[in-house]
């Protein structure tokens, strides 16, 4: 049995589920319907927009069921001023309240993030959440213990503030997210930006904030005791990382920006 089933009787033929195809697995039967092409099953990579683009229901998908595929809700559309606002309005928050984040929020900004785009749909990223603060300010010691290790002048400054009390690496965040994904895949580490860089807008629509753990993600290659408790597995390398907590202080303005450099052709 095909892995796409076309009910005739709801299909218009209009040429959607086709066009939308991006591996090009659909071809038109003598009637003008579309139909799975013989050796299409294994070639789909079940990304899912014949689903998304048939709005009759006349095509199934035996791996993307239609009860699992909602309806979008068009009274949900985002304005683009508002749009614009968060993405203009985001920062680099380093500073962060103790109180934890509840646990429901950064579910709901990881479900945001799975819908990320991947190369092929393959989706590679998986999710480490660290919540206990004090597992947190152990990893940004490891990052410290990392930095003393290859003894690069730009660091010193860090490590002063480090040995001073002060936390330049993680920032006494009280939480902090690493994405890794598998070594074998090219596209691996785009796939993961793609996704942390959702993660992060989602969750600062819900008030949290976040900032690139770039110390933890240059040490997480380079020092295996980090690794080691990040607990990362074998064939996967760290592709992300981001510390995140509640704000603790509230930002009120947008300060410019380098104009685009932009060739148009």
């Amino acid at each position: 049995m095909s892995l796409v089933t076309i009910d005739y009787g709801s299909c218009r033929r209009d040429g959607a589920c086709s066009a939308v195809c991006p591996a090009g697995l659909f071809e038109n039967d003598p009637d003008g319907f579309p139909q799975f092409r013989a050796d299409a099953d294994q070639r789909c990579i079940r990304c899912g927009h014949c689903v998304a683009v048939c709005g009759f229901e006349a095509l199934q998908h035996a791996d993307l069921p239609l009860h699992e595929a909602a309806l979008q809700d068009r009274s949900l559309q985002l304005e683009p001023a508002a749009l614009d606002q968060l993405l203009q309005a985001r920062r680099s928050i380093r500073e962060f309240k103790a109180e934890p984040v509840p646990e429901a929020l950064v579910r709901e900004s990881i479900e945001a993030a799975r819908w990320a785009p991947s190369a092929v749909n393959r989706q590679p990223v998986e999710w480490l959440v660290i919540q206990n603060p004090a597992e947190v300010r152990k990893l940004a010691g490891l990052v410290a213990e990392y930095l003393r290790q290859i003894v690069e002048p730009r660091y010193a400054h860090y490590i002063t503030m480090w040995d001073q009390g002060q936390d330049p690496f993680l920032r006494s965040a009280p939480h902090l997210l690493v994405i890794h994904a598998p070594d074998d895949w090219t596209w691996s580490t785009v796939d993961s930006t793609i996704a942390l860089t959702q993660f992060e807008l989602a969750a600062v629509a819900r008030g949290i904030g976040t900032c690139w753990a770039g110390f933890l993600m240059r040490a997480a290659v380079g020092h295996p005791p980090l690794r080691e408790a990040l607990g990362i597995p074998e064939g996967h390398s760290v592709t992300g990382a981001l510390m995140y907590g509640l704000p603790r202080y509230r930002y009120h303005r947008i300060p410019p920006r380098q104009a685009a450099r932009i060739t148009w052709r």
